[in-house]
């Protein structure tokens, strides 16, 4: 057995699971720079995110970009 630093009840996300919590915390320029980083359009980024079709390195990279941050709802009520 290898050693390992995730919890015994950690579970992988499914790939609809990181688009829809990517898709709540994405922020005015962050398809350009996902399309930036992994050398897709903008175009094509953006129909991958919202469902169009499928592409793991995307939703990947624009999932480890929108980790750290508040969705927007909760953003939105901390301003109010």
């Amino acid at each position: 057995m290898t050693n390992t630093n995730r919890p015994s009840e950690y579970t992988k996300l499914s790939y609809t699971q990181k688009i829809s919590r990517t898709n709540r915390k994405m922020r005015l320029g962050d398809v350009a720079r996902v399309a930036e980083t992994t050398g897709f359009s903008p175009n094509y980024v953006s129909e991958v995110l919202s469902g169009k079709y499928n592409n793991e390195r995307i939703v990947n990279e624009a999932y480890d970009y929108t980790r750290g941050r508040i969705s927007n709802v909760a953003k939105i009520e901390q301003l109010a």
